[in-house]
Parts: C-alpha cells; sequence; structure tokens
C-alpha cells in the first residue's frame, strides 16, 4: 500500500480512544498480536495508548514528526504501521485540513478478548501463519481459560431479582438510563475482510455436505478461511466436501481448520505422481512467446501446485520445503496479490534460486505493490522494466571504466623481463681496464687512510 503524499511529517496529529484498556489487553496485544504487525506497529500502539486522554481537543495536537522522534523511525516507517493496526482492528483514522492545516485523529481500540481472536478466521489464522502450529499451540493453551468445576457438584448460586428489588414499579427506563445506553454504545472494530470467494461453488459444497454432520452454519462462518485453503491448492467441491467432512469434530460438528489445512497438504502430497505429467518446463507452441506461455501456465494452476511444477522443472527430484510453503501461503493470504500474479512472483524467484524464502518473497512483492502491480501482466512488465534498468546500470558502468586511461608499463615492470646483453667492443673493453688500473692506483697510495 503506498503511502499518500498527504501523510507528511509536520501534519498535526489528536489521539482518541474507543474504550478502556488494561494490563490484560497489553498482554493480548504484545502475544497475540504483535507477531501479525511486528514490534513497530505495536511500540506504536502502546505509545499511543500512554498519551490517549479521556477528552481530545482537536486545538490540542502535536505534529507526526514527535511519533517518528519518539519511536525513531520514518514517515514510511510509520504509515506502514499504522495501516498494519488499522487491518487488525485496533486502530482507526480519520483525517480534516483546518486553518492549521491537515490534522488525522487516531481512535484507539482495545484488542478482543482470547476467545474471540481465535474463533476469528482470519486473525487465527494469520497468527498460526506467523509463527507456525507450536507456538500457536502454546499461545491457545496460554490464553484458554480452565476452571475447576466438579460433575457432583449442585450449583446454588443465587440470580439478580432474588436478591435486588425495585422500590417502585417503572413503566419505561427513565431517560437518563436510556441516553447512558447510548453514550456507552460504543462501535466495535470491524475485522479486515479478505475476499468472499466469489466464483467458487458454494452451493454444490453445501449440497454434497449436506448429509454430514457439519453444524449448521459453519461454511458461512468459515467462508473467507476456506477459501484461502481451496484456492491455494486448487480444491474442487467434491475434493473438499470430502476434507471438510473429515475435518469436522463429529461431538461438536464444528470445522477444525487447522486440521483442515494438514489434510490438504497431505492430500495434495499423496497426489504428486499425477501433477508430474504437468511440469512447468513444457514447451509452448512456437507461435507463442515466452510471456505468453508463462501466462497460460500461471493462469492454469493454482500457487500450490505451481510451485511443485516450478521445481521439478528445475530438476525433477526436487520439491518444495516447509518454509517455502509457508512462504507462498502466507503471502496467498495477505490478499495483496491474486493467484497467478504469485505464480508469476514464484517464477521470477526460481529463475535464479534454487529455494524461496520469506525475506526475499516479501521484498519484491512489496516492490510490486509500491509500483501498482495488480495484475499477471503488469507483474510480468515490472520484471522486465526492473531488468532493462539493471542492464542499462550494467552498460553505463562498463563504458564509464571503459573510457578511464591506461598507463603503458615500462618492459622492466612486465612479468618475465630479461635485460638484454651488449656486446663490448676491444677499444671499450681497454678503456674500462685503464679506468680500473688508475682507480688501483689511487688505492694504493690512500693506505688504510
Amino acid at each position: 500500500m503506498q503511502r499518500p503524499d498527504t501523510f507528511m511529517p509536520q501534519a498535526g496529529f489528536v489521539l482518541t480512544k474507543a474504550g478502556y484498556f488494561s494490563d490484560f489487553d497489553e498482554k493480548i496485544a504484545i502475544s497475540l498480536y504483535q507477531p501479525l504487525v511486528g514490534p513497530i506497529a505495536m511500540a506504536l500502539y502502546l505509545s499511543l495508548w500512554q498519551e490517549v486522554k479521556d477528552r481530545a481537543l482537536v486545538t490540542d495536537r502535536r505534529p507526526q514528526l514527535w511519533l517518528l522522534d519518539l519511536l525513531d523511525i520514518d514517515i514510511d516507517q510509520l504509515f506502514v504501521a499504522r495501516v498494519k493496526l488499522e487491518a487488525v482492528g485496533l486502530l482507526r483514522t480519520y483525517t480534516q485540513v483546518d486553518s492549521l492545516g491537515r490534522y488525522y485523529a487516531y481512535e484507539l481500540y482495545p484488542p478482543v478478548r482470547p476467545d474471540a481472536f481465535f474463533k476469528d478466521d482470519l486473525l487465527g489464522l494469520l497468527l498460526y501463519d506467523k509463527v507456525g502450529e507450536k507456538r500457536y499451540d502454546e499461545l491457545v493453551a496460554q490464553f484458554s481459560l480452565k476452571p475447576v468445576r466438579r460433575p457432583e457438584w449442585q450449583e446454588i448460586t443465587a440470580n439478580f431479582l432474588d436478591v435486588f428489588r425495585f422500590d417502585h414499579n417503572l413503566s419505561g427506563e427513565p431517560s437518563a438510563v436510556v441516553a447512558a445506553k447510548k453514550a456507552m454504545d460504543q462501535n466495535q472494530p470491524q475485522l479486515p475482510r479478505l475476499g468472499n470467494g466469489e466464483g467458487y461453488d458454494w452451493e454444490l459444497l453445501q449440497s454434497l455436505l449436506a448429509n454430514s454432520n457439519i453444524q449448521s452454519g459453519q461454511l458461512a462462518k468459515h467462508q473467507e478461511a476456506l477459501y484461502q485453503i481451496a484456492g491455494f491448492y486448487g480444491i474442487q467441491p467434491p475434493d473438499f466436501a470430502r476434507l471438510i467432512s473429515r475435518a469436522t469434530d463429529v461431538m461438536t460438528g464444528k470445522i477444525d481448520l487447522n486440521a483442515l489445512r494438514r489434510l490438504a497438504e497431505q492430500s495434495y502430497t499423496r497426489q504428486q505422481p499425477q501433477t508430474k505429467a504437468q511440469p512447468v518446463a513444457t514447451k509452448p507452441p512456437k507461435v507463442a512467446s515466452a510471456d505468453e506461455a508463462l501466462l497460460k501456465r500461471a493462469k492454469s494452476m493454482p500457487p500450490r501446485q505451481f510451485l511443485t511444477a516450478a521445481k521439478q522443472a528445475k530438476n525433477d527430484r526436487m520439491y518444495p520445503a516447509n518454509n517455502e510453503l509457508r512462504a507462498v501461503q502466507s503471502l496467498s493470504e495477505r490478499n495483496v496479490f491474486d493467484a497467478p500474479t504469485i505464480n508469476i512472483l514464484i517464477d521470477y524467484i526460481l529463475r535464479t534460486n534454487d529455494s524461496i524464502n520469506q525475506a526475499l518473497m516479501d521484498a519484491i512483492a512489496n516492490s510490486w505493490l509500491k509500483a501498482n502491480v495488480t495484475s499477471p501482466e503488469a507483474a510480468l512488465q515490472q520484471i522486465h522494466t526492473f531488468e532493462e534498468q539493471k542492464a542499462t546500470g550494467k552498460r553505463r558502468f562498463q563504458s564509464q571504466t571503459k573510457g578511464v586511461r591506461q598507463e603503458k608499463l615500462p618492459d622492466w615492470a612486465k612479468e618475465g623481463y630479461q635485460p638484454k646483453k651488449k656486446k663490448v667492443s676491444e677499444a671499450d673493453r681497454q678503456t674500462l681496464a685503464a679506468q680500473l688500473e688508475k682507480l688501483r692506483q689511487l688505492g694504493d697510495k690512500g693506505g688504510t687512510n
């Protein structure tokens, strides 16, 4: 996401809050949200909470430069941190221009409760991908309540009306009570939506699961997460219905998304002998260019299949490692590119690398986002532009170095130099002998002095 030109360090900001913040909320934010947004965004969030007041005044504003100095970051890092907090529902941002110039209003929201966090398809899925299964299970155990309750206990808890009585009958709520309810009615942060799976045959999937023990409403509740899984592996409704049935708890009728992901990966791995028949290196028709052939392959495969085929095109014994699968799946679930564009990115990285790592993929993805790449065709154009710029820079460097004056080395400085032997004449020989004799006589006269 590109930073708008109006988001400048000199612009002011005011703070307001949409909820109360406790020590337990801070623990939730650091443990569950920081893996999603990163340390800079979390530092911004906690710093804003320390500064927020109960009543915000528009005139009581500070320049954003104050935040940059506080966190020791630049304006681009501040923007990225801000939008990450907005995406996970911890912050809402408003802007306006008045007589003092442009300013932003940052409305802070407390994190959701741990149970709501793990039940949410998007937050729970993103945390799982960020920290891995082992750490994810540790966090679930850390925030799970384990009340002490024995089956033989009999509950004798009193209810409200058993204890409290009104002194008079009320025909309706007092106006002060009604006003207080409205004042306390806070808008809950809307969770980010990554796409609703339009184009997938949900009616067929639902009909295939009609005779299963799946709980009513489960498909609608988990539709976004289910679509991400189906899209990444290219699973059609009949096969997907079988996997969902296996991942559904027989006692509760609820879908276990983590189990479904594992089953989808296992199912794909077992089908590998069949997918080898469609390698990426298939020669395109002579009438098609290399770009056209690549686009055709990118649009015909889901990212999981394309990654496997791209690896096997380099060597049929190669396979995607777990970290590569996590990197590609993480990018897919961010919903910043469609599947064909992700496939173009996979192909681009594997041209010069034998494997994909998260840092390299994120770096290229962010450069494409900055260049407003929104399609596989635009991705190819961006690759060509980058390669041309790199080639132009190389040619310029070569031309500059070619024009540097080269000093000619003398013969004696060259490797393997042998001095030339000059033939001495008889006259030169007699002259040299006379000079040596004169030097000898001078030495005899001087003695030891």
